[in-house]
């Protein structure tokens, strides 16, 4: 077990990219009206050093860019040219290598920027060293004129290697478009198809035709790949789970080797919690009745690979593993629970006394101890962990 406290400003608003690596942004106004500058810092925690990605460089944070590798070497991010030619700016994907901090351009795509953030929406999705997924998607608006949403999709394969593009045909992806993926181990990443209608009261605005199927899969990468060079139309693909109008998928988050995700039922007015071990296929279940308009998945934790959700009531903070349905400890209320990586509880406190009132603490347990085996002074603003072993804090 590692601890490291490390201290910040004023926030922390890091992506853990790989090992001790951190990826900050801070925006800017640019020259752009609709879409702000966006700088890149890469945060080494153990050598407690940040430092800005390609600093002379004009970014913007116009596409949504997933790698879909494990533990990925780089970082990718849009560029785009100040002089704007006929057909718009060019916008330059960058691909940055955060050890050697080398750099390459991809793909350029020539658009206009005024149509984001809504009237276009692009999502690439990079598969491997050579190939990525763009999806474009404009908006659509609802029979009864109540709702619009990036409903109608189009995806090409592109091998930025050879310089290659390939028109994506399957029937699923091409109605159902890709929500998001999340890379899982060095041969796979998971897969959801299918817009949520959790957000914008999307399910009253729908109608049941109009909605999509929501899928989500475990995905081979290479296979996937020479599926997509194929240009079949009908992919065949297993799905770990469906959902269809009366009940939507909202979130999802790989921990340890579970695929944990959200299902909320229209009908019942309750909200599933779902750990899918990827090894076993082995589904643990908790349904949450309190939910208002966020999901408990950020509740939902591994610890000692048992499926656990913690959650706070007037007695404090208990904690329930869903295997077995029994709750294993109640942190007091005087602990706010903000963080847990595998047997290790992050909570803030408050120290009062005769000579300290309400100075904050940060306190280290060991599940399921109710005592803290370390503490420090400084108010909780964000963790990372880089393994099941170490965890970085960060106080304020």
């Amino acid at each position: 077990m590692n601890i490291r406290f490390l201290a910040q400003s004023k926030f922390f608003n890091g992506i853990h990219v790989k090992e001790d690596v951190i990826l900050e942004k801070e925006f800017e106004v640019g020259k752009l009206n609709n879409l702000p500058k966006v700088r890149y810092f890469l945060y080494y925690l153990e050598e407690n050093v940040r430092k800005e990605v390609m600093p002379h460089s004009e970014k913007i944070d116009i596409f949504k860019i997933t790698d879909c590798q494990y533990e990925s070497d780089y970082i990718y991010f849009t560029e785009y040219d100040d002089e704007i030619g006929t057909e718009g700016y060019a916008l330059n994907i960058i691909k940055y290598n955060i050890v050697d901090h080398t750099s390459s351009k991809i793909i350029s795509l020539k658009d206009n920027v005024e149509l984001y953030p809504d009237r276009r929406e692009i999502k690439i999705f990079v598969l491997d060293d050579s190939n990525l997924i763009i999806q474009r998607a404009l908006p659509k608006v609802s029979e009864n004129g109540l709702c619009t949403g990036f409903f109608n999709y189009s995806l090409f394969l592109f091998n930025f290697a050879k310089n290659k593009q390939i028109m994506i045909n399957d029937e699923n992806l091409v109605k159902n478009g890709i929500d998001f993926m999340i890379p899982y181990d060095e041969k796979s990443f998971i897969l959801k198809t299918g817009f949520t209608l959790f957000s914008n009261n999307m399910h009253e605005l729908l109608n049941k035709h109009e909605a999509a199927v929501e899928s989500i899969y475990l995905i081979n990468a290479q296979q996937f790949i020479g599926d997509l060079q194929l240009e079949n139309p009908n992919l065949v693909i297993n799905a770990i789970d469906q959902s269809f109008y009366d009940t939507t998928m909202i979130d999802a988050k790989i921990e340890n080797d579970y695929l944990i995700y959200s299902k909320y039922n229209f009908n019942e007015r309750e909200e599933n919690l779902i750990f899918y071990d990827l090894n076993s296929k082995n589904v643990y279940t908790c349904v949450n009745k309190e939910i208002t308009n966020k999901s408990m998945i950020d509740k939902c934790v591994i610890i000692d690979d048992a499926p656990f959700i913690y959650r706070r009531n007037a007695l404090g903070t208990q904690f329930i593993n869903v295997e077995t349905n029994e709750e294993v400890i109640n942190y007091p209320l005087s602990y706010k629970i903000d963080y847990v990586n595998n047997n290790i509880v992050v909570a803030s406190s408050k120290e009062s006394g005769l000579f300290v009132k309400d100075k904050p603490k940060v306190n280290i347990f060991k599940f399921p101890g109710k005592k803290p085996i370390l503490d420090e002074n400084g108010e909780y603003i964000g963790a990372v962990s880089s393994n099941t072993e170490t965890s970085y804090i960060f106080l304020k």
